[in-house]
């Protein structure tokens, strides 16, 4: 049954307030959402015009005015190349990257150069990927300044659009490219930021035909020809449908390649509002839509979506050492082995078609893969045995990862096909080291564990290499998705499929938080929530399906921490809630 949570005690909700810091005062309930966006409505951006140097400027004036010119919005950089050089302005490529500040200190002339100090920074590729923050030792931009036609010109800009954060976040919005698998099975989202405003659907297309971000070139394939280019725009019309012109040599696109190219398309455009549907013509000619249908809706490649199939409303969960599973509010036990009175399951994972479980017993050091329900051609298979396992999980494809907890040494397993070997996989930042859990993308091209250090727990997150016939191959260098903040990390699950939620107790047995990041340890730019949750919470359970609620699971309830919708456990005590994956 679910019910809409009572009033909590005044104490616990200062208490909350106290330990959260940044969270606002919470209203009602026990758990207390914290809204929270780093993404202020467009509509406030107002334009900015650039202003070209005044003449007789100095050095610093010069360079002040370059870094002034470079927050025209909407984007042009025809003004900042005014404080350039003849040269340097023929050669001054701002698309390379884009740097993004929190502050600068005042500029310092020397000589004949002007140094610009940062105090922080982060970067984006040329495609809008993140890339984290920039080296301390990098922070500081040397200018040199030299006179051109009579007046002070900058010789040597940094190819990047450089600007302020708080520029930043009400004129970005961080959105998914979306390439496939190499199979081409599943779309891959990968996230990159683009400008908002009227040419949204222009620049996600644009992104789209750049190819995938170099961190995952050889991760994602693309349908879409190389060299292809958008026209002008991609107008929408008051139907709602996108008119797609893509230019330039292409081969002839069979019909399976087309549907491939439009699903592409369809994911990533649906990321505008006022789009319903698409037309696509490839130099002239209209790119064949299935059915001989005249449009193409951008909820029809729905089979091929990140999160693969299923909706987000079943749950699986473990009561007593046995297997339950069933929608939200009614867990009942399973008829598989696992549910059985003797199972003594202490974690389970099922795969994403709900039809199999790997489920870890014998206090931990044991991993079995059943089915489900009953079926008695298709007994428990022992695929490890004598570690100390964390809660395994699934892709899409039906790859199943374990992390083996040893003392400061943790392994990584693998096991792949129907009948496949457990086999050890090496992923820099996580094997060997003290990780807690780990948890792979539906898509199987993205892995996160928790690692715990001396600073607190920190979020690594690795891209996974998938050969031809679908096996990995190889993991990736790792990235820092969230860093140590004193804090240890109790349970991770995805949210969305760039998302992942993070459970922190503040106050172990009174109150908790959930963070969602981003799944590519962008801090700048991105959607976030913080919620505290009441009690003592065993766990937190999160899909990637976007109906999914997010869930804190308690002993005898578990919460919906964004609707604030409790639903009882009932006669089904928990220890473990998730969904499948």
């Amino acid at each position: 049954m679910n019910r809409r949570l009572p009033l909590t005690l005044a104490a616990a909700l200062a208490l909350a307030v106290a330990l959260s810091g940044c969270v606002s005062l919470p209203t009602s309930g026990p758990v207390v959402e914290s809204a929270g966006t780093d993404r202020t409505d467009t509509r406030r951006a107002s334009d900015i015009d650039a202003r070209p140097p005044a003449t007789g400027a100095t050095r610093s004036e010069v360079v002040n005015g370059f870094l002034d010119a470079m927050t025209a919005w909407p984007i042009q950089t025809s003004v900042a190349k005014e404080y350039l050089t003849d040269e340097a302005a023929a050669g001054w490529n701002p698309e390379q990257e884009t740097i993004i500040y929190s502050d600068s200190l005042p500029v310092r002339e020397t000589a004949g150069t002007v140094a610009v100090q940062l105090t922080a920074a982060d970067r984006l590729d040329q495609i809008g990927a993140w890339r984290g923050a920039i080296a301390k030792p990098d922070l500081t931009m040397n200018l040199h300044v030299t006179i051109d036609k009579g007046e002070y010109r900058i010789a040597d800009p940094p190819d990047a659009l450089v600007v302020p954060a708080s520029w930043f976040r009400q004129r970005y919005r961080q959105v998914s490219l979306f390439y496939f698998d190499p199979l081409a099975q599943i779309l891959v989202p990968e996230p990159v930021f683009v400008p908002e405003g009227d040419q949204l659907a222009s620049s996600l297309v644009s992104a789209l035909l750049s190819g995938p971000p170099p961190l995952a070139r050889g991760i994602v394939r693309s349908f879409l020809p190389p060299g292809l280019t958008v026209g002008l725009s991609v107008p929408v019309d008051d139907e709602g449908i996108a008119h797609v012109a893509l230019v330039g040599e292409a081969p002839k696109v069979t019909s399976e390649e087309a549907e491939l190219m439009l699903a592409q398309l369809a994911w990533t455009l649906r990321q505008d509002p006022t789009i319903s549907a698409l037309r696509v013509t490839l130099d002239g000619t209209d790119l064949p839509l299935p059915g001989g249908a005249s449009q193409y809706s951008v909820e029809s490649a729905s089979a091929f979506g990140p999160a693969g199939p299923g909706s987000g409303h079943q749950v699986y969960g473990i009561s007593r050492g046995r297997l339950v599973a069933g929608p939200l509010g009614e867990l009942e036990l399973t008829t598989g082995v696992f549910g059985a009175e003797d199972a003594g399951v202490v974690s389970v994972a099922v795969r994403p078609d709900g039809e199999r479980a790997a489920a870890v017993d014998s206090d931990g050091r044991r991993v079995r893969i059943a089915t489900v329900r009953a079926d008695d051609d298709v007994p428990p298979r022992t695929v490890l045995s004598g570690g100390q396992y964390a809660r395994p999980t699934w892709d899409n494809a039906g790859r199943l990862w374990v992390l083996d907890r040893r003392s400061g040494e943790a392994v990584v397993w693998l096991v792949e096909g129907e009948d496949g070997v457990a086999r050890q996989v090496d992923v820099d930042g996580v094997s060997g080291t003290r990780a807690r859990s780990l948890a792979v993308s539906r898509d199987g091209t993205r892995l996160v564990a928790v690692v715990r250090g001396a600073g607190g727990d920190r979020v690594v997150g690795a891209r996974v290499v998938i050969g031809g016939r679908g096996k990995v191959s190889a993991t990736r260098e790792p990235s820092v998705v969230r860093p140590p903040d004193g804090n240890r990390i109790t349970d991770l699950a995805w949210t969305s499929p760039i998302q992942i939620g993070l459970l922190a107790p503040t106050s172990p047995g009174a109150l908790s938080e959930v963070d969602v990041v981003s799944a590519d340890g962008a801090t700048v730019g991105v959607d976030a929530l913080s919620t505290i949750v009441t009690g003592r919470v065993l766990g937190f359970a999160a899909s990637p399906v976007a109906d999914a609620p997010m869930l804190a699971v308690y002993a005898d309830r578990y919460v919906d921490v964004v609707r604030q919708e409790e639903y009882d456990a009932g006669s089904l005590p928990l220890t473990q809630l998730d969904y499948a994956g």
